[in-house]
């Protein structure tokens, strides 16, 4: 296990794509690194990026800040593994967003870390409680509440988070809305690692069912979601196609720097 003090180490190993930050960190260290930041009380904000985010940021100078000062990036997909073994970075694979998110949920159902989540429907919300119950008996879950919630609301939310202050905080409530909540309350939540996990609830909750090991197994999870949700289309065509060619083919504003 590392000593939180090595976070410098992994900010100096990080490359650049599209002049996105990625650390270059394989799972186990990814997971030590946050697990060290819960222990000393080190809030960080972590990022699973992956193409969509990067694509959506540089049309979003709001979204490009958050991501870029946060502590841990995460390659959360084919594309940015594709674009990081360009740059010669062959041992770094995807690690996807809701695999390393359910990891740190076990790592803290094992050690008594509070554990916070916040987002998706009621209906969701509730399935999910009762299902990570069943499948971590130890979690200590302090909070749950879902996303469809006011301004209005939000400091009553706000308030109870401080109150029970969570060790992690999963947060499911899409991009850049989950980004927007997370920067917004870096500071009242000083020590709480804080991830935005999109869609992840729903699978948790069995309520939708992840691709099956055969798309995951050849990096095509993201071919699986368009068969499901062809409406997603007109949003990932021609953006993936043009982020490989950017990243790939032309390695545009890409580096590495240690």
């Amino acid at each position: 296990m590392k000593n939180i003090d090595d976070k410098t180490e992994y900010k100096k190993k990080r490359a650049y794509i599209l002049g996105y930050p990625v650390d270059l960190v394989v799972k186990d260290e990814a997971l030590d690194f946050a697990e060290n930041c819960i222990k000393s009380g080190q809030g960080i904000h972590v990022v699973t990026i992956n193409p969509e985010i990067i694509l959506s940021a540089e049309k979003n100078p709001k979204l490009d800040a958050i991501i870029k000062k946060a502590e841990l990036i995460i390659p959360d997909s084919t594309g940015m593994e594709l674009a990081l073994k360009r740059l010669g970075h062959k041992t770094i694979k995807k690690l996807a967003g809701i695999e390393f998110s359910e990891n740190l949920i076990e790592i803290c159902a094992e050690n008594n870390y509070k554990v916070a989540f916040l987002g998706a429907s009621k209906e969701v919300i509730e399935s999910l409680k009762i299902e990570l119950k069943i499948k971590y008996p130890k979690i200590n879950m302090v909070y749950a509440h879902d996303g469809y919630f006011s301004e209005e609301n939000l400091p009553e939310i706000t308030a109870e988070l401080e109150k029970v202050s969570p060790h992690l905080l999963l947060i499911a409530t899409g991009s850049p809305k989950q980004e927007y909540f997370i920067d917004k309350h870096r500071s009242t939540l000083a020590h709480t690692v804080m991830i935005g996990v999109g869609g992840s609830f729903d699978v948790w909750a069995n309520k939708v069912k992840r691709a099956p090991v055969f798309f995951r197994m050849f990096g095509l999870e993201w071919l699986h979601r368009l068969i499901k949700q062809p409406s997603r289309f007109s949003r990932m065509f021609p953006a993936l196609p043009l982020f490989l060619f950017r990243t790939v083919i032309l390695k545009q504003n890409s580096k590495t720097e240690y």
